[in-house]
């Protein structure tokens, strides 16, 4: 399998980078969002992480599962001081401090597996999965950030000018209250993230139809699982972009 020269080595980590950072930062405007969605993709990378090296008989404490511990343990840490009330917010240094440590899970796990190294089929989707999880963890709050920064650019506006249109905003304009829309971001980012994990090492034919499903009762739910709250239960944090 051919290597990418060192210079697209660099540019493409610092695009994840800062890809990251900025998508966990827009994803930051209820309490315990961002948190939540970085706990969730800390623990997809370490339990992919973990049971990767036991498929590979290598050692359980590798880069990529420890940098995911840290991930799982600053983000769990705060989200019980952030969650709905929240007492502690972490603004905008906090949220793109989860996105590097994600950014850096990413980057270590989609390194620490050479596919050119492994022996037969079996092996082949867990090599090359690297490359989608980190997309799968971040689906959300990515979707949020390329819809964010289209529209205001569409509208000739700063890309990164707050607006009150991204994906929380729209569910809480669907009927949900904070908590609950939040929750429901949680379920999104939970779902496709353990569905990619799932398929490294279960048969599709087992792990499809059972996302399938999980994903069909999700959109049920954002469309028609509204409550009577409204959204008036939580405060927002203030500092999405």
């Amino acid at each position: 399998m051919r290597r990418l020269d060192p210079a697209t080595s660099i540019g493409l980590t610092v695009l994840v980078i800062v890809l990251m950072m900025n998508a966990v930062n827009f994803i930051d405007g209820l309490d315990g969002l961002a948190a939540g969605i970085s706990l969730i993709a800390g623990v997809a990378f370490f339990t992919y992480a973990y049971l990767l090296s036991v498929q590979m008989g290598s050692t359980r404490a590798t880069l990529p599962a420890l940098v995911a511990s840290l991930l799982i343990g600053c983000s769990g840490g705060f989200l019980i001081h952030n969650f709905s009330r929240a007492r502690v917010f972490m603004g905008d240094t906090g949220s793109m401090l989860l996105g590097l440590l994600m950014a850096t899970a990413a980057v270590t796990l989609t390194g620490y597996v050479d596919p050119g190294a492994l022996d037969g089929r079996a092996m082949l989707v867990p090599a090359l999965l690297p490359l989608l999880l980190p997309l799968a963890v971040i689906a959300v709050p990515l979707a949020d950030l390329v819809l964010a920064v289209s529209r205001r650019t569409l509208a000739g506006r700063d890309p990164f000018a707050p607006d009150k249109q991204h994906l929380h905003h729209r569910l809480l304009d669907l009927g949900h209250s904070h908590r609950r829309a939040v929750l429901l971001m949680y379920a999104w980012t939970a779902l496709i993230s353990f569905t990619v994990v799932a398929l490294a090492f279960a048969p599709w034919w087992a792990v499809l139809p059972i996302a399938a499903i999980a994903g069909i009762v999700l959109a049920w739910v954002v469309r028609n699982g509204r409550g009577s709250s409204g959204g008036t239960d939580a405060a927002t944090t203030g500092t999405a972009a």
